[in-house]
């Protein structure tokens, strides 16, 4: 059984998974707990007080996790904890690391962008097939990740400082400084995707997640994107959840998101965004990457034996 933990800029992950061998990985457990440290970060540059509620968060996790092996019988759990956006922009990254390893006993690894967008590949890749020109793009709370490539194979990837909660936080404090940085990063992005005509755009991450949820469409026009946004931009975060039922952590980040997610799409020149079924993200590409390591440990360890 293998337990991923993704400290994102708006919440904390939990993916538990464990393999079959007719079915391969198989996921046992998802949680969240909205956190939003991004907020914290992106205003202050420190995590600060949000230390403890990651560590509360985790232990949580813990908790969760021993249950289940309990239950399923499961004797090795081989833990991943990662973490994005707003910790490499954490000031304070090195000493929540310790605190993390110290009160949990778990590493926190800090992952580029770059590796972000190759796990974002992988979970898509593995569900779902990639024909011609295709985008992915993994929107988050701090930063947005975008894959370009042709035919399943990677040409290019960037990430760019457009996650939804730094640019609802740049909107919402009036940051001159974080307003310039949305403005600079939309510029490299248009330069980016430039000459790029997507057949295909894949959407990921937990707004295009709650966006299908409460639409119950996988594939998101241009259209409909702008149509949506005008629908919902007068409603307050709470008309937002009484009337369409978005997620409470999600219902005032949305516009900005939207705006993201129109943005990417006119960049890359494609028609809709494809929110595939049973494609969750970066934590499903971790937890396939243990159980593949563990599976190729065992097999070497039966030739060993067999020598």
């Amino acid at each position: 059984m293998v337990c991923v933990v993704d400290l994102g800029s708006n919440a904390i992950r939990l993916l538990v998974a464990t393999h079959d061998t007719s079915r391969g990985m198989v996921i046992l457990h998802r949680d969240r707990v909205p956190l939003r440290i991004g907020s914290s970060v992106f205003t202050t540059g420190h995590v600060g007080n949000n230390i403890q509620r990651i560590i509360d968060a985790i232990h949580h996790f813990q908790k969760e996790t021993e249950k289940l092996s309990q239950e399923n019988g499961f004797k090795n759990i081989r833990w991943k904890a990662v973490a994005t956006s707003a910790m490499r922009d954490a000031k304070d990254r090195d000493q929540v690391a310790s605190a993390v390893k110290e009160s949990t006993s778990i590493d926190l690894h800090l992952l580029s962008g770059h590796q972000e967008a190759i796990l974002a590949l992988r979970a898509v890749a593995t569900a779902h097939p990639l024909h011609g020109p295709f985008a992915v793009a993994d929107l988050g709370g701090g930063s947005l990740e975008l894959i370009i490539g042709q035919d399943g194979q990677l040409l290019r990837s960037a990430s760019f400082q457009l996650g939804a909660v730094r640019w609802h936080d740049a909107i919402r404090f009036n940051n001159r400084e974080l307003l310039a940085t949305i403005d600079h990063e939309q510029d490299r992005l248009k330069a980016f995707a430039k000459g790029h005509q997507a057949k295909t755009a894949i959407g990921l991450g937990g707004v295009f997640r709650s966006i299908h949820q409460v639409t119950k469409s996988s594939n998101l026009e241009m259209a409909w994107l702008r149509k949506w946004r005008d629908l919902i931009a007068p409603l307050s975060p709470q008309e937002r959840v009484q009337h369409h039922h978005l997620p409470k952590d999600r219902a005032d980040i949305i516009i900005p998101a939207l705006d993201a997610m129109h943005l990417t799409l006119r960049a890359v020149q494609a028609k809709c965004w494809t929110v595939p079924e049973g494609v969750g993200g970066i934590a499903d590409a971790l937890a396939l990457e243990l159980l593949e390591q563990t599976e190729n440990s065992l097999n070497e360890n039966s030739l060993d034996q067999l020598d």
